[in-house]
């Protein structure tokens, strides 16, 4: 592979770093990039590179895609760090390029593919209403919310559970080194989709068991995910709706990349109906995505954090909060918050502990 240093040097002509024409050029072509890649996934380009170095003329035998445009689809992937070109009409995969591959640690294909997949993209193209409106546009579009559309769409349903999978193996190293779990007979993972998360805690608590709860469809790989992490022992899987109840029986209840996908009113059912579940000495264990109090200011902003928190509004109605914002959900459905972990990535996730108010 390639080393990066072949990309991403300054090129003739380019403006200048300190040129404030260059981020507002990139942002404005910031979707050209997105179907670039898109088209990459399509023609299972990352795959097929691997590990080695190919020419044009064999990608295009591969792909049976039309050789001329492959190769200026190729050089515009080089010009966004996603590949490299060594040598003149030959190609490779970067370092960030090879995180799309299917067949490699962390990889990033699946939540890429959803982050590219019609039902994420086609409501941005309404953002507008939704900032006039305050609400979702999914529906209009639709004609049904996105957690039906994924009922009606297995495919949908299968990418969106393996990207948070993808996502959760991101960050689970953070959370099992940044919080001791091994306090606790039982941990709920609630909303815990494939079993990622617990299976990272449980492996950090030998002592340790699960509960891994989320909808029928969001738990159906669930079981398999644990017997590959070699837990499947200490864990239960269970399904249901949060919005009716939680499971008992656990000592302290996770939710990661739950509250940001519902509104005030909606997050504040699903932590009322956690509050009848934990117990007095329990406690709830929210990560999410926490935004710095305002003003917002260039040193601290991360696009990632609030792009995402305007994904949340035009396609579920959630919302990105700053941690006073979580202070005031969880004092309002019976919770005291305790302490905020910080935990590494650009998107600004916390861990955000609180315990329940008698």
């Amino acid at each position: 592979m390639p080393d990066d240093s072949l990309v991403g040097a300054d090129n003739a002509g380019q403006p200048a770093p300190s040129d404030p024409v260059a981020p507002l050029f990139r942002a404005v072509w910031g979707y050209a990039a997105s179907a670039t890649i898109a088209t990459a996934l399509d023609l299972e380009l990352p795959d097929r590179l691997g590990e080695q170095t190919c020419s044009v003329k064999d990608l295009a035998a591969q792909t049976g895609a039309h050789e001329p445009s492959l190769d200026r689809l190729l050089r515009a992937l080089v010009s966004i760090g996603v590949v490299a070109e060594p040598e003149p009409g030959t190609f490779a995969l970067t370092r960030s390029g090879a995180l799309l591959r299917t067949d490699v640690p962390h990889s990033m294909y699946a939540l890429a593919r959803l982050m590219l997949h019609q039902s994420m993209w086609r409501p941005w193209a309404r953002l507008t209403t939704s900032i006039r409106t305050g609400e979702r546009n999914f529906e209009e579009l639709f004609g049904m919310s996105y957690w039906t559309y994924m009922k009606q769409n297995p495919e949908v349903s299968d990418l969106f559970n393996s990207a948070m999978g993808q996502a959760t193996q991101d960050i689970v190293s953070a959370v099992v080194r940044g919080y001791d779990f091994s306090r606790y007979g039982t941990v709920v993972d609630v909303g815990g989709g494939n079993g990622t998360l617990i299976s990272a805690i449980l492996k950090s608590s030998p002592e340790s068991r699960g509960i891994v709860f989320d909808s029928p469809t969001g738990v159906e790989k669930a079981a398999q995910v644990l017997a590959e992490e070699g837990v499947a022992d200490r864990c239960d899987v269970r399904s249901g709706d949060f919005f009716v109840e939680v499971p008992r029986g656990g000592d302290a209840y996770v939710m990661k990349s739950i509250i940001h996908d519902w509104s005030d009113e909606q997050s504040m059912v699903i932590l009322r109906n956690c509050r009848e579940a934990v117990p007095v000495d329990g406690r709830l264990l929210i990560i999410d995505p926490v935004l710095p109090p305002p003003p917002v200011t260039e040193s601290l902003a991360s696009p990632f954090a609030y792009l995402n928190d305007l994904a949340m509004l035009v396609k579920l109605g959630g919302k990105e909060r700053t941690e006073a914002e979580y202070e005031a959900l969880l004092s309002a459905a019976g919770f005291r918050k305790t302490q905020v972990v910080s935990l590494a990535g650009p998107a600004r996730i916390c861990l955000i502990e609180a315990v329940p108010v008698p």
